[in-house]
C-alpha cells in the first residue's frame, strides 16, 4: 500500500470514527428527548402547524384526557381534545408561530373523552427544517385547574367578606344614627332633672341620677369610638408617606394634652413608607394618647419613639414611663371596648388600641406590647416597607 492509499485509509477511519461519535450522541439526545418528552410529569403533544393534527403526545396527556392508549389521540385534530373556544384560539396561535415562534403561557381549556374540562397552561417550542421552516411545534401543557379551583374559592371568599364588611359598616352606622338621639334625650333628661328637681332629690336619687348621666355619656363616646373603627381602611389609597411629618401633626392635635401632662416627647429619625398617611397619623395619635392617659400621677410622662429597619419591615416602638399593664391583662389589650384596670379613673371609650391594630393589619404588619407594672409599657409595631 502506497502513503497516499494509507493516508486516505487513515481519514477514512477518522471520518468513521467521527460518525459513529456523532451517531451515539444523536442516540443518547434523542433517548434523553424521549424521556424528557414521554416521562416528563406534564401533559406533551406534538402539532404539525399547516394542518392541526397530532403526530405524537406522551402518556400523561393520554392519561389526563381519559383514553386507553396514545392510537386513540394520535391523527386526531387539535380541536378534538379542547373546548371550542380554545380551539379557535389554538388555531389561530399555530398559525402565527409559524412566523412568529413560540408560544409562551397561554390559558386554554382541554376537553376529556367524557366531556371534563381540565384548564391549562400552554407552552411550546418550534421544530425547524434544513430550510428554516417550521415543521412541528411541541406543545407543553399544565394542568392548573386546582389551581384556578382555588381561585376562585378565594375570589368568593374575599367578596363574601367585603359583603359581611359592608353590611357591618352599614349596620353600625345605622344604629350609631339611631342611637345617638336616644341617649341624648336620656342625657338631656337627667341635666334636667338634676337642675330643676334638686332641691327635692335625696342625696340617693341623686347618686343614681349622676350614674344615669355619667353611663349614658360612656356610652355615647363607644358608639362613636365603633363607628370610627369600622370607617378605618376605607378609600384606601397607598403614598409615600413622610412617618416623621404625621407624627408631628399627631403632637399637633395633642398639643393641649401635652401640655397638661409637662410630657417630653423624645423622638429619633423616622422614614418615609408606602402606606395610608390619614391611618398612619392615627395610629401614632392613639398610641401617645395612650402613654399620655396612663402616666402615673404627679410624674411627668416621657415617650420615646423609633424605628428599626428589619428586613422587609419597618419596626416602631412607642416607649413610655406611665403606670404599665399587668400581665394577665396584655391579652385582651387589642380587643375593642378593652380598659386596662386601674386605681385612678380613666377617661375613653376603649377603643384607641383596637385602631391602633386595625391600621397595623392594613399594612400587613403586627403589634404587641411589652411592660412592666409600675415601670412603664413599649409598644410594638412593623410595617411592611
Amino acid at each position: 500500500m502506497n502513503k497516499q492509499s494509507s493516508k486516505e485509509s487513515s481519514q477514512i477511519t477518522k471520518l468513521e470514527q467521527q460518525i459513529d461519535s456523532l451517531q451515539e450522541r444523536l442516540r443518547i439526545s434523542e433517548t434523553n428527548f424521549g424521556f424528557l418528552y414521554e416521562d416528563n410529569p406534564v401533559m406533551h403533544a406534538t402539532i404539525n402547524p399547516l394542518t392541526g393534527y397530532i403526530v405524537n403526545c406522551n402518556s400523561m396527556l393520554v392519561s389526563n384526557l381519559g383514553y386507553k392508549n396514545k392510537k386513540a389521540v394520535l391523527g386526531t385534530h387539535i380541536s378534538e381534545i379542547v373546548t371550542k373556544k380554545s380551539s379557535i384560539k389554538i388555531l389561530a396561535l399555530l398559525e402565527a408561530s409559524l412566523s412568529q415562534g413560540p408560544i409562551a403561557s397561554e390559558e386554554i381549556t382541554l376537553k376529556t373523552k367524557k366531556g371534563k374540562s381540565i384548564q391549562a397552561i400552554l407552552n411550546s417550542r418550534a421544530i425547524y427544517n434544513k430550510a428554516g421552516i417550521v415543521v412541528k411545534s411541541i406543545f407543553t401543557l399544565v394542568d392548573i385547574s386546582e389551581i384556578k379551583k382555588a381561585q376562585r374559592k378565594a375570589k368568593n371568599k374575599k367578596e363574601d367578606l367585603e359583603r359581611v364588611n359592608k353590611d357591618l359598616e352599614q349596620f353600625v352606622s345605622i344604629c350609631s344614627h339611631d342611637l345617638q338621639e336616644p341617649l341624648a334625650t336620656i342625657r338631656f333628661s337627667s341635666d334636667f332633672l338634676m337642675q330643676k328637681f334638686t332641691d327635692q332629690l335625696s342625696e340617693k336619687g341623686k347618686e343614681y341620677i349622676g350614674y344615669i348621666h355619667e353611663a349614658s355619656g360612656r356610652m355615647a363616646q363607644q358608639i362613636k369610638g365603633l363607628l370610627e373603627h369600622s370607617r378605618i381602611g376605607r378609600d384606601l389609597k397607598i403614598t409615600k408617606v413622610d412617618v416623621q411629618e404625621q407624627l408631628e401633626v399627631a403632637k399637633y392635635d395633642l398639643k393641649k394634652r401635652i401640655q397638661e401632662t409637662s410630657a417630653t416627647i423624645i423622638c429619633g429619625k423616622l422614614p418615609k413608607i408606602k402606606g395610608y398617611k390619614v391611618e398612619l397619623r392615627l395610629l401614632f395619635q392613639n398610641l401617645l394618647s395612650n402613654a399620655l392617659k396612663y402616666a402615673k400621677k404627679d410624674v411627668a410622662p416621657i415617650i420615646n419613639i423609633t424605628a428599626k429597619e428589619e428586613e422587609e419591615f419597618w419596626i416602631f416602638s412607642v416607649a413610655d414611663n406611665g403606670i404599665g399593664i399587668k400581665e394577665q391583662d396584655i391579652e385582651d389589650l387589642f380587643t375593642i371596648f378593652s380598659r386596662v384596670p386601674t386605681q385612678q379613673k380613666q377617661e375613653g371609650s376603649g377603643v384607641g388600641l383596637a385602631h391602633a391594630e386595625k391600621i397595623v393589619k392594613l399594612h400587613e404588619g403586627d403589634i404587641w406590647v411589652e411592660s412592666q407594672f409600675g415601670v412603664g409599657s413599649t409598644f410594638y409595631f412593623k410595617i411592611k416597607k
